[in-house]
């Protein structure tokens, strides 16, 4: 930590165009485009031999690329039934022995949705099965090195607000806020313009979090098409109606001092998308 990184989410529309099939090889394509980090994807669930997670493991600390891993999209901390919140205790924790596998530290998940709850009682339950998370499972030992990171969403039916993401990483220092800055924007009909508008994003997020949280957080950006219900799609760099754009962010980064992991999450251009936000961020400093 204590240093920036980009890198893509997922393997992009030119990783196979140049013939690469296989996750192994992704540092070396992340290098080749002069970037930092990398995001894996258990989106349908955590399946990896343990043989293929030292062969990734190995690829991506010979090329000194720094790898995470997002848990599966089932998870759900605000469900009522207790037999899913345990499912959602295991798909977070094998996520967390995925990444030490992988030589990782950072886990992103989507902290819940409502179903049919009170958005406030779908709120307490999230909060009270996070933090039993916290105390039973994130505490052992052995996940010393792993933070878990709460994400920001894009749907105005699913929990992640950023306050509520701020109450969240509250719980735990071992809790980083992934901001995923298109989701908000998406969620909150194209908020964020200007540099001041990134910034209130950052402050509500830093009325519940430590210094380190914050200059340490994870970041998604990518631009989203949206409705008055939140997220539809994500975009590429090359859409001129939705947005957000990068450049303000990345004053308010420099200006702040952090030093947060950005992954792009462009549909398909995550490569190159990444690079333009690394020059970005590159010339401004």
């Amino acid at each position: 930590m204590n240093e920036i990184k980009f890198g893509p989410s997922g393997a992009d529309e030119r990783f196979y165009e140049l013939g690469y099939t296989a996750s192994y090889q992704m540092p070396l394509y992340v290098q080749s485009l002069g970037l930092d980090c990398f995001e894996y994807s258990f989106g349908k669930g955590v399946r990896m031999s343990s043989e293929t997670a030292q062969k990734i493991k190995t690829a991506f600390q010979e090329k000194n690329i720094e790898i995470s891993v997002h848990a599966p999209y089932f998870i759900n901390f605000s469900n009522p039934e207790r037999e899913k919140i345990v499912n959602s205790f295991n798909y977070l924790s094998s996520s967390m022995d995925a990444v030490i596998a992988m030589g990782g530290q950072r886990v992103v998940f989507h902290p819940g949705s409502p179903l049919k709850l009170e958005r406030q009682v779908a709120y307490r339950n999230m909060l009270d099965n996070i933090q039993e998370f916290v105390s039973t499972v994130l505490s052992d030992e052995k996940y010393q090195g792993v933070f878990v990171c709460p994400e920001t969403m894009g749907k105005l039916n699913q929990m992640g607000t950023p306050e509520e993401i701020a109450d969240v990483c509250a719980l735990s220092q071992k809790l980083l806020p992934c901001v995923d800055f298109g989701h908000i924007n998406a969620r909150y009909q194209g908020i964020l313009k200007t540099m001041d508008d990134y910034k209130k994003i950052i402050d509500i997020l830093a009325t519940k979090c430590s210094d380190m949280q914050i200059k340490n957080m994870h970041v998604h950006f990518s631009k989203i098409e949206y409705s008055p219900k939140g997220e539809i799609k994500h975009l590429t760099f090359e859409d001129k109606v939705f947005g957000p754009e990068f450049e303000p962010l990345a004053k308010v980064i420099i200006d702040n001092g952090l030093t947060p992991y950005i992954v792009s999450e462009s549909a398909g251009t995550q490569g190159k998308d990444a690079l333009y936000m690394k020059t970005v961020y590159n010339s401004l400093k």
